[in-house]
């Protein structure tokens, strides 16, 4: 039988890197033994066996003394640098039952993260050009570093079969990462005897047979000594595994397998350290270090569903569970030793003691002076609630000293060049820096389509982005209600907007945005005022207090006739409309149209005309429904009423209404 050829590891990687490149076809299979899983803390079969060999000593003997007499007699032919062969034998003999065994397994491979190695391999398989062409793995290991690395350093959840019942879902065309494993899972009845082993099932028999028959296999970090798997390669059609045989490893097995590798004219890679070989790997293929912004989001994922719970918890009625639920949030705060400790106390008195909120704040960044995040809310704090902008952007710019790469703070700077400095320019520059950083980051990616909307009027590149998002969270209830809002008012694509509408309010039922915009959609788009008024019930519901609902609520009830309950609604939000608004301006408009208390209708008016003459303006809002009830109902002006509410939706210029004697004896 001819001798296996050799080649060293860096000219084994220049092969496979120029096979993937140069071949559309070309397709590997990678075979992971344990020895790859032991830079990450799992013993290897060898390994395990000398450490299992004293224990069973003493449960037979009661002592530890003359050991190596004592193994030679229970195993004639052992052999120290060859222990590996005895695990099936010794595991056996030390853990009578099923049972016993899988403990042993789990304890060993409980709390083990993936390594280096791993980490390269989870790039590889998952790379979006070289990761079609290797993305099976098989394994005769039980741990879960293969999987947990290609979730942890590629955000790819593989199909993890682990177990022979699932080896009808095998596929080797499959896109996603695959990962089969031969002797089953740490906690799923794993095979290690030498009985359990010597066989697989038919049905993983097959699937193995399919999965090889076009592909290559490259094995790393394995022994070579289970019979059931000899007698599969053994069986497979001489057509198999046509892009070759690598076998990576310091030795060639004196088993079956040994001799099949020569069979079938084998590459001999002379190496034997797995995470040495995944340096050559990642340095041939380009591939980058994991990035540590996955770890982070992982926490602020937590942090940020904490902190919506603390709220949801808040908001409740006073009641008994409500007050055991505040304790729990409360232990809960008090055990972060992080900077998010500092943030949700600031939040607890951000609307309700702004000064308060602003030395929790300043006192933490003494604490935390170079964490980024919470330089950041600092920042949006003074925005939104101090309206100290110079000190914000001062803020943000701290920020982005401490980190400059902050995905989430980039996007932050941008909102705010844009709707505070108004320097358009400016914030798309920082919004694509903020895409630089993260790509995949969709709040981001949803905020830069309203910019393109809005600011650019680019509303093709504006749905490009809206779609990307929505990509990234297709589940996400503010960005599918902004979908739905470009697709009404841009796009003019009702029955799309709707289907949005409804999987936006599918997502989050109590959304009191897209409920609000929804029942705007039901009314200026559906004419279906009934379904509008149930929509925005909903949204009162859900926000009480939201100004520009109640008067939007307001206006469709006063166009529908229900003037007491339009009327009260329309004090209520006007009571909390900041002046000099277009929704003050709108309900001015409403009170104006539809109240018979003539004193009313002048203050009313003079209101109006003080806003409109500065500037203030409610682009698109559709007013003629109030407008035709108004008329209806005997308004004394009804010409001039149309023409405002056109002056107030921008569709006619401020001066079409100077020949109007009412609009010009105001002073």
């Amino acid at each position: 039988m001819a001798e296996l050829r050799e080649i060293g590891a860096k000219e084994f990687v220049r092969r496979l890197k120029n096979l993937m490149e140069k071949d559309d076809d070309c397709k590997f299979a990678f075979f992971i033994g344990a020895g790859c899983s032991v830079s990450s803390g799992i013993p290897a079969a060898g390994a395990l066996v000398k450490r299992w060999l004293p224990r069973l000593k003493e449960y037979k003997t009661g002592d530890d003394g003359n050991y190596e007499k004592w193994v030679t007699d229970i195993y004639p032919d052992y052999e120290e640098d060859k222990a590996s062969l005895y695990y099936g034998k010794v595991i056996e003999d030390l853990f009578f039952t099923k049972d016993e065994r899988q403990r042993e397994i789990e304890r060993l491979t409980e709390r083990k993260d993936p390594g280096f190695g791993y980490a390269v391999l989870a790039q590889l398989t998952t790379n979006e050009i070289c990761g079609r062409h290797c993305n099976a793995i098989l394994t005769v290991n039980f741990d879960d570093l293969i999987a947990d690395a290609q979730y942890l350093y590629s955000h790819k959840k593989p199909l993890v079969i682990a177990h022979e019942a699932l080896a009808g879902f095998i596929r080797p065309t499959r896109t996603r990462p695959i990962v089969i494993k031969l002797h089953g899972d740490a906690r799923l009845e794993p095979k290690n005897t030498e009985q359990e082993t010597e066989t697989l099932a038919e049905t993983v028999k097959k699937a193995l047979k399919d999965l090889l028959s076009d592909t290559g296999l490259i094995f790393i970090g394995y022994g070579g000594n289970d019979k059931s798997l000899a007698e599969i390669f053994n069986e497979l059609p001489a057509k198999a595994l046509p892009w070759g045989i690598y076998w990576v490893s310091d030795k060639i097995p004196e088993s079956d397998i040994g001799a099949w590798l020569k069979e079938r004219n084998a590459v001999w890679v002379k190496h034997k350290d797995f995470d040495e070989l995944m340096l050559l790997l990642r340095n041939e293929f380009g591939l980058k270090h994991p990035d540590d912004k996955r770890f982070e989001r992982l926490l602020d994922t937590y942090y940020e569903t904490f902190k919506k719970l603390k709220q949801k918890v808040e908001a409740k009625p006073d009641t008994a569970e409500r007050r055991i639920l505040e304790k729990a949030a409360e232990k809960a705060v008090s055990e972060f030793r992080s900077w998010w400790a500092v943030q949700l106390e600031a939040d607890k008195y951000a609307e309700t003691d702004t000064e308060k909120a602003d030395e929790i704040y300043r006192e933490g960044l003494k604490k935390f002076p170079d964490e980024s995040k919470l330089i950041g809310n600092y920042a949006i704090f003074l925005t939104d609630i101090r309206k100290d902008h110079d000190k914000a952007e001062e803020y943000y710019k701290r920020a982005l000293d401490a980190d400059p790469t902050n995905a989430t703070n980039l996007g932050n700077y941008a909102i705010f060049l844009t709707d505070i400095r108004k320097d358009h320019d400016k914030a798309e520059e920082y919004y694509k820096r903020a895409l630089d950083a993260d790509p995949t980051d969709a709040t981001n990616l949803g905020n830069y389509a309203i910019f393109l909307t809005d600011i650019r009027k680019d509303h093709d590149k504006a749905e490009e982005y809206y779609k990307r998002a929505l990509d990234a969270d297709p589940t996400n209830a503010i960005r599918l209600g902004n979908y739905a809002i470009f697709l009404t008012d841009i796009r003019k694509d009702h029955d799309k907007a709707e289907e949005y509408y409804k999987r936006a309010l599918d997502a989050d039922p109590n959304h009191a945005t897209n409920l609000g915009s929804y029942a705007i959609f039901l009314t200026d788009i559906r004419k279906d005022h009934d379904k509008a008024e149930e929509y925005y019930k909903r949204a009162l519901d859900a926000d009480p207090t939201n100004a520009i609902r109640l008067g939007n609520y307001a206006g469709l009830l006063l166009a529908r006739g229900k003037q007491e309950e339009g009327f009260s609604l329309l004090q209520k939000a006007l009571s909390l409309a900041d002046e000099q608004t277009p929704l003050a301006l709108e309900c001015l408009f409403y009170q104006y149209a539809h109240t018979k208390d003539k004193k009313v209708r002048d203050e009313s008016l003079a209101e109006i005309k003080e806003l409109v003459q500065s500037g203030v303006r409610s682009l698109g809002w559709n007013l003629q429904n109030n407008v035709k009830r108004a008329v209806e109902d005997g308004h004394p002006d009804p010409e001039f009423l149309d023409k405002l509410s056109r002056v107030i939706s921008e569709e006619i210029e401020l001066q079409e209404l100077e020949g109007y004697d009412i609009w010009s004896k105001i002073s």
